[in-house]
């Protein structure tokens, strides 16, 4: 009877599972997974399907030499938690696990845990004042609650906690609060409004700043409403910028610590006595200077195995997740010195390419097959080297491109962000790859952050590329500019090389190349009908955010473009534009084409369309912040297809012959309808 109900229940599922087929056979819906990893077993950097990945706590679950590991994921206010089991480590010692499981909750995942010395896993779990805590079970991965520690009286409300158990199963619970607050000098300002200033007219920043600090309390029993000895632990009311994210016990040479996280990627360390904190320390390099995570945001969680005493750590936050090996020595000062960060990886893992991807295809290392180089919000740009054929692709990750012998690294700095000095540790790069010079090798033109355009030229050779330090692109003696977060196209129209950027009044733009690093003006693209072609619906931090690419679709011979969105793009203008205007201010990014039109030299492009997808519909990979995407040939087929990603960090190969074009009374159905794919990793 059991077997009969299985083949039934299999039967049924069978024909219920949304695949549709083509006449060969092959699923239609294939290409809407995210590309894996071409490594052996996959091995890739561990990521959720969500912009910042934190750690929570590393406990043994699995009773594994090495600790398991909890972390939260988070895209805007959706927050979920994951387990990975632990399989091994590298030869560096960097641990790698397997595939993230999701783990339900009915509550806020944002807190920590805590493992017993019996093993027992209990996680406290913040709601403003109040600690939810509760129990794990090992077998049903679930949490029961044991009790809610209600109305703690904090001068604020709790934005992170540690747990420390005594000897006697009582805790010890260090709580980051708000502290001082220097207020903004210009009121009541969005940076999506005309009206917003980041910066005087000095050029100092305008923006408030808000610093965090901590408090202890002493739980005699988590089962029991019952709290002492509430006090501040720290120093000063103003330790941490804008928030410590994550903090974690850390234990090193068998003294107790605490180390945090911040925005700015450093990691503030104290050491923990009796009554109070240490005064600030901070986590130190080997070369002995103060050590910054690769991207902003980063929480932290100790790590170690059962003998180590967990004197290491691992810390992740927008971007992926690194370990940190400490070498049990220290700096004059007594900051602890740990190695430089090595990737957590992950068995069978998609491709991951950092958050906010802006991808760009080209052979990059002359083997005859096509790559993937792509830029991130971390500004970095990295190279997924195809080890398949430009038909089957299969890629594998190869680190982040130099340049003059040093990682590509672009970061806004105090005031290279229209959105102020909070977001001085991003970079929004964007790169074009293309011949410029003519000397038969890739170059790279950058878009970033503080919206101008920089070229790496290749010295190289055309197996090994070496890439020049950046430098300016100049239209009539003044670098190049034009909106931020933006990717230039680049290609031969009229027999000439040509490029096309969103300039400083919003606007796509045509400039020529005159030399390797000069371009002069074209003027302002138009559509067919005489009119020029908008870009954006908001001001300030609303504004760029568009993914250009000159690439023959359609296949006539003429260069159209492809374009990459974010959510206020309004492509061409507010009335009919993508997809701000016709798909509402709830959509996400999409992707569109741009017919180019043009006839006897003129350079023209008709009115943008959306992309339909035969398993989808409309086509939008995920997110709002803006979508990268190019037309390539990679995948075969008798259309042409696209690479596009979605803003935590997948690439997918989107096959022409999956695909249509949509006019604009179909696509106003998906008005204020996201549309993302559906996560099948």
């Amino acid at each position: 009877m059991k077997t009969k109900r299985r083949i039934t229940f299999l039967f049924l599922l069978f024909c219920l599972l949304p695949i549709s087929f083509n006449l060969s056979g092959a699923s239609a819906d294939k290409d809407i997974y995210p590309l894996k990893s071409g490594a052996e077993n996959g091995l890739e950097a561990l990521t959720l399907p969500h912009i910042s990945h934190r750690p929570i706590a590393s406990v043994f679950v699995y009773g594994s030499e090495y600790p398991d590991l909890f972390l939260l994921g988070s895209t805007g206010n959706n927050r979920n938690l994951f387990l990975c089991k632990w399989i091994k480590n590298t030869p560096e010692g960097s641990p790698v696990f397997d595939k993230p499981v999701k783990i339900d909750t009915d509550f806020s995942p944002v807190g920590t845990m805590f493992q017993t010395e019996k093993g027992e896993i209990y996680g406290f779990w913040i709601d403003k004042r109040s600690v939810l805590c509760t129990v794990f079970d090992k077998e049903t991965l679930t949490f029961s609650k044991i009790n809610k520690i209600s109305e703690i009286k904090t001068p604020a409300n709790i934005r992170s906690i540690a747990a420390f158990q005594q000897e006697n199963g009582s805790y010890d619970f260090i709580m980051e609060l708000n502290g001082v607050f220097f207020p903004p000098k210009y009121k009541d300002q969005s940076p999506l409004t005309e009206e917003w200033r980041p910066y005087d007219e000095a050029g100092v920043s305008t923006q408030g700043r808000r610093y965090t600090y901590l408090y202890s309390m002493h739980v005699p029993d988590i089962r029991k409403n019952r709290v002492e000895n509430i006090r501040q632990v720290s120093d000063t009311n103003k330790e941490v910028y804008f928030g410590m994210m994550q903090m974690s016990p850390i234990v090193l040479d068998g003294n107790k610590g605490l180390i945090t996280g911040s925005r700015r990627g450093l990691f503030p360390y104290y050491e923990v006595g009796r009554t109070k904190l240490s005064k600030q320390k901070y986590i130190a390099s080997e070369d002995g200077n103060i050590l910054y995570h690769p991207s902003i945001s980063p929480g932290v969680c100790a790590y170690g195995n059962k003998k180590s005493n967990f004197s290491d750590f691992i810390a992740g936050g927008e971007g992926a997740i690194y370990f940190y090996k400490f070498t049990g020595e220290y700096t004059q000062n007594g900051f602890p010195i740990f190695k430089e960060p090595q990737l957590v990886l992950q068995n069978n893992a998609v491709l991951y390419a950092g958050s906010l991807p802006s991808p760009a295809v080209y052979d990059w290392d002359g083997d005859g097959v096509e790559d993937l180089i792509v830029g991130n919000s971390e500004g970095f740009v990295l190279f997924f080297k195809n080890i398949g054929s430009n038909d089957e692709p299969r890629f594998i990750p190869r680190g982040r491109i130099q340049a003059g012998g040093k990682d590509i690294h672009v970061q806004a700095g105090y005031s290279g962000s229209v959105q102020g000095t909070q977001e001085s540790r991003w970079g929004y790069v964007s790169p074009t790859v293309i011949d410029w010079t003519g000397n038969g090798l890739p170059d790279i033109i950058l878009g970033d952050i503080t919206g101008n355009y920089t070229i790496y030229i290749n010295r190289g050779t055309k197996t090994n590329p070496e890439l020049e330090i950046a430098h300016p692109l100049y239209c009539e003696g003044l670098e190049l500019h034009g909106m931020w977060r933006s990717r230039a196209a680049a290609g031969v129209l009229n027999d000439k090389l040509a490029l096309i950027i969103v300039d400083d009044e919003d606007y796509f733009h045509l400039y020529w190349k005159i030399d390797d690093y000069n371009v002069e003006d074209g003027g302002k693209l138009k559509l067919a009908d005489g009119n020029f072609i908008r870009a954006s619906a908001e001001p300030a931090g609303g504004t760029g955010r568009c993914k250009l690419d000159l690439f023959d679709f359609d296949r006539d011979g003429q260069l159209d473009l492809i374009i990459g969105t974010g959510r206020r793009s309004t492509i061409p203008n507010m009335k009919t534009g993508y997809p701000w205007a016709v798909l509402g201010r709830r959509t996400h990014g999409t992707p569109l084409f741009m017919k180019n039109v043009g006839k006897k030299g003129e350079i023209v492009f008709d009115h943008p369309k959306p992309f339909h997808h035969t398993s989808v519909g409309l086509v939008q990979p995920g997110g709002a912040h803006e979508t990268g995407a190019v037309g390539t040939n990679l995948g075969g087929g008798k259309s042409s297809n696209l690479i596009v990603a979605n803003e935590s960090g997948r690439l997918f190969l989107l096959k022409g012959d999956n695909m249509r074009f949509m006019e604009l009374e179909e696509a106003a159905k998906y008005k204020d309808k996201r549309n993302p794919f559906p996560v099948l990793e």
